[in-house]
């Protein structure tokens, strides 16, 4: 059975969902999306966005690895199809692990990357530069700019109302960006976002509260981010409902004992069973097929 929240937490949950509408980008009209058919083939693929574009997955003797994620599974099954029809393919990943909307537009990723300044600048050029050609593009951001709010097991509710506004204002400026710089054949797809912070159920009664309350704030971190992509007329892969996120029935077995669907997503296809919020390898994979459901 779902827990119940508090009536401090259901307050809180409306008042998230009050500030994201706030934001304003439920008001305005979507962009008219550049035509494109499914059997279209990208002769370019830009990913860009934090740690998960990147292919960041940490590693069972604590070290970590980067490019083994979702972009690098994209690539790999449109260089497939391109292969099949002999057509030229290239992948280009800009992600940078720590990314938030911020630094994003203005600079200052705390991960090595391979370009100088912001990766939006990075990605406008990139754009400019094959204006005429068939592009795809795909971006995830935002999960650096609510993840510090669960601190010590429990959700800093100020903290996240904070960080969702920032992703609701960023990635709107971001994406009106990349908008500009695109040509006609150029295709944008976003992504929403899963709840590492489902894990906290495997802890015991108050990890349960924290799941628990984890679950509307990413539902209203995930509406903000379909809002601002609907505004410039972007789909958005629901990566939320891959994962199952509000799935708290059925129960199904994990580790000898019934826990939540949810629940179970988060620990088989992240690494949370070692306090590590990425996917792995198969959580990777879904959020590829997701992507490619939307190209």
């Amino acid at each position: 059975m779902r827990p119940l929240l508090s009536r401090r937490a259901r307050l809180a949950v409306v008042t998230a969902a009050f500030a994201a509408s706030a934001l304003g980008l439920s008001a305005v009209p979507a962009a008219a999306a550049p035509s494109s058919r499914s059997s279209d083939l990208p002769r370019h693929y830009l990913a860009l966005g934090d740690s998960l574009a990147a292919g960041y997955q940490s590693t069972p003797d604590g070290g970590h690895v980067v490019g083994r994620g979702y972009a690098q599974d994209i690539a790999r099954t449109l260089g497939e199809r391109a292969a099949a029809k002999k057509r030229a393919f290239d992948f280009t990943d800009l992600g940078c692990p720590g990314e938030t909307t911020g630094s994003m537009i203005n600079g200052g990723c705390p991960y090595p990357h391979p370009y100088a300044g912001s990766q939006l600048a990075a990605a406008v050029r990139y754009l400019r530069e094959h204006r005429h050609d068939k592009v795809l593009v795909t971006i995830d951001i935002g999960a650096n700019d609510v993840d510090g709010c669960a601190a010590g097991g429990t959700i800093d509710l100020p903290c996240a109302l904070n960080g969702v506004a920032q992703v609701g204002r960023g990635l709107s400026a971001i994406l009106a960006q990349l908008r500009e710089a695109a040509g006609p054949q150029t295709r944008i797809v976003g992504m929403n976002l899963y709840d590492p912070f489902l894990a906290a159920w495997m802890t015991g009664d108050q990890g349960r509260t924290t799941a628990a309350l984890s679950v509307p704030l990413a539902n209203v971190l995930n509406a903000t981010i379909g809002l601002a992509d609907a505004a410039h007329g972007v789909p958005t892969a629901d990566v939320g409902a891959a994962f199952s996120t509000n799935a708290f029935s059925p129960t199904v077995p994990l580790g000898g004992q019934q826990v939540p669907l949810n629940v179970a997503r988060i620990m088989q296809w992240t690494n949370m069973a070692r306090g590590d919020i990425h996917a792995n390898d198969t959580g990777y994979q879904v959020i590829a097929d997701t992507f490619l459901a939307k190209i």
